[in-house]
């Protein structure tokens, strides 16, 4: 796959990696990833001007969260996440044709870290996302793919911001 293509995917699933929800249809615990919820604005380090529109709400009873990704009202992903009391996981959709599935064992501190692979019709890479909180309205999101001699590699760097 080429980076320019993982930027663009990744830009549109930029904050998708932090949802979850209740495995029941009875009410859950409050759980940390209930930050999440709402409509953010993800911007690009690389192309500030460059922005999506990420809304993340219940669905299918509680017992997934989706977050849909628009670019100028143009719906271009689709995420489902769940939170099974081992690990959270997440699948995502683009428009593009991208699907990703990657699992984070949770939050350490301020942090959660999601690993696993993105694939098209190109192929299958393995990839890496790094949450970091930096307060109620705002995190980071920081994007790595596994290049061919094992290093992690950044392909975007994303700040979201509550709206």
């Amino acid at each position: 796959m080429r980076p320019r293509n993982f930027i663009t995917a990744f830009a549109l699933l930029a904050c998708a990696a932090c949802l979850s929800a209740a495995k029941s249809s009875t009410p859950a615990a409050p759980s940390g990833l209930d930050y999440f919820k709402g409509t953010w604005a993800v911007t690009l380090k690389s192309n500030p001007q460059q922005s999506f529109r990420w809304a993340v709400r219940e669905d299918l009873k509680g017992g997934w969260l989706v977050g849909v990704v628009e670019q100028n009202g143009e719906k271009v992903s689709t995420d489902f996440w769940r939170e099974d009391g081992k690990k959270i996981e997440r699948y995502a959709f683009t428009s593009g044709g991208l699907f990703v599935h990657v699992e984070s064992p949770g939050w350490e501190s301020a942090r959660l870290v999601f690993t696993g692979a993105m694939s098209d019709k190109s192929g299958e890479t393995k990839v890496r996302e790094t949450i970091t909180k930096v307060n109620a309205r705002q995190f980071r999101a920081l994007w790595e793919m596994q290049d061919a001699q094992g290093r992690w590699v950044v392909f975007s760097d994303e700040t979201c911001e509550r709206q």
